[in-house]
């Protein structure tokens, strides 16, 4: 039972261990070590009853549910793709070390090994460049990779348990074969993310054509409004006495400064969607004549949000800014959005004027169809953004103070 407990340690710490590389929840060795201990006691409790492998399996997936937090369709894809993984790897290492080691318990001790500090030496190149990550895709895709990933490792287990000798008598084609299989399953993600992901960029392309149509609008109303710009300071100075020219000349180019300086700055933001937005929002606060304020640092959200998940978020939040203080009754118009990092915390801030404090209701505030306007009108914004939000494992803190609303979106480290 001892030699069956240490082997069972060492397998389940490669499987968590690899799941959490790849899941890049890496961080947290604490959560690592507490889920190899149960697992491996819970495991070793079910061989000596006797149950079959699909309890162990099962047990496997709550238990990383549980511990981690994941979403249950990631972790078993997670999962069997790891368990997949690193059976290929122990048949491959079985047809070097069987020809030199014939002690059967110390054979499988030094194959976990050699894959433990495989893993360990992975995991140390992979926080050096960038982390690999499952993706969001499409349910039915999703769920197809599961089956064929959880197909091929029970499978392959139980060939295993029921007569090993069939895959070590053939040992050289079952590793062939299940090389394979797991390699095309790995090229075929890859490839559907591809795709996926030129898909998304042409949406964005074709979402923000308008903005670069606006953009030469703008270059356009420029032009115009520098003739009126001219013509208006003609009239000062002919109108004005000499003594009230420079002062009314001086308050009249501030006013002007004061927007073209909000404009300029857009330039210093490198993320296409968000600038695009801020834009977007900064025109319809002048048409509107609300003082909207905007504070972008680079790279916060990049490596978090995808540019349609960037794009939902920031449009709902705003929209819904600019829904409130719109209104007659909301007497200060002031909106701010922030994106930058605290103490290396990436932050997303919107805060808003209220018209009525009372109108809100924070608990239910992103529960599906919840909204502040009419009956006959449903609310899916703010619950959207709560559903992108979750999936990052990101927070959302919401406080009303000063008949101003505040939201606070940030993620851990171990986000994305």
């Amino acid at each position: 039972m001892l030699n069956s407990f240490i082997i069972n340690s060492i397998d389940t710490f490669n499987i968590i261990f690899l799941w959490t590389v790849l899941n890049k929840k890496n961080n947290n060795v604490f959560k690592l070590v507490f889920s190899v201990l149960i697992l491996t006691i819970l495991v070793t409790i079910i061989e000596q009853l006797g149950l079959n492998l699909i309890a162990i399996y099962l047990i496997d997936v709550i238990t990383i549910k549980i511990i981690y937090k994941k979403a249950l369709k990631d972790v078993i894809l997670g999962f069997f793709l790891v368990l997949l993984i690193e059976m290929s790897l122990q048949l491959i290492l079985s047809l070097i070390i069987n020809r030199f080691i014939y002690n059967e318990i110390l054979r499988i001790m030094i194959i976990e090994l050699i894959i433990l500090v495989g893993v360990i030496i992975f995991s140390k190149i992979n926080s050096l460049g960038k982390n690999i990550k499952f993706e969001n895709i499409n349910n039915n895709i999703l769920i197809c990779f599961i089956l064929i990933c959880s197909i091929y490792a029970i499978v392959l287990k139980i060939i295993w348990n029921y007569d090993n000798t069939i895959i070590l008598n053939n040992l050289g084609v079952s590793v062939i074969i299940i090389s394979l299989l797991a390699i095309s399953q790995m090229i075929i993600y890859l490839y559907i993310i591809k795709e996926i992901r030129e898909k998304e960029k042409l949406k964005i392309k074709n979402e923000y054509n308008s903005v670069i149509d606006e953009t030469v609008q703008e270059i356009k109303q420029r032009q115009h409004d520098f003739i009126n710009y001219k013509n208006t300071i003609r009239g000062i100075v002919e109108v004005l006495d000499e003594k009230d020219i420079r002062k009314a000349i001086v308050n009249y180019m501030k006013d002007e400064d004061t927007y073209d300086n909000k404009i300029n700055e857009l330039i210093y933001i490198d993320n296409v969607v968000i600038r695009s937005i801020i834009y977007r929002n900064m025109c319809k606060a002048k048409r509107h004549n609300i003082n909207f304020k905007y504070q972008i640092a680079n790279n916060v959200l990049d490596h978090i949000l995808g540019y349609n998940e960037i794009s939902n978020v920031l449009n709902n939040l705003l929209n819904n800014a600019f829904d409130e203080v719109i209104k007659d009754e909301c007497t200060e118009k002031n909106i701010q959005i922030k994106i930058l990092n605290k103490n290396k915390t990436p932050h997303l801030i919107v805060k808003n004027q209220i018209a009525n404090s009372s109108d809100i209701n924070l608990n239910e505030m992103f529960t599906s169809g919840y909204s502040t306007k009419s009956i006959s009108t449903r609310g899916y914004g703010l619950y959207n953004v709560q559903q992108i939000i979750n999936s990052h494992n990101g927070y959302i803190k919401i406080k009303v103070e000063f008949e101003e609303i505040i939201f606070d979106i940030y993620f851990n480290n171990s986000s994305g």
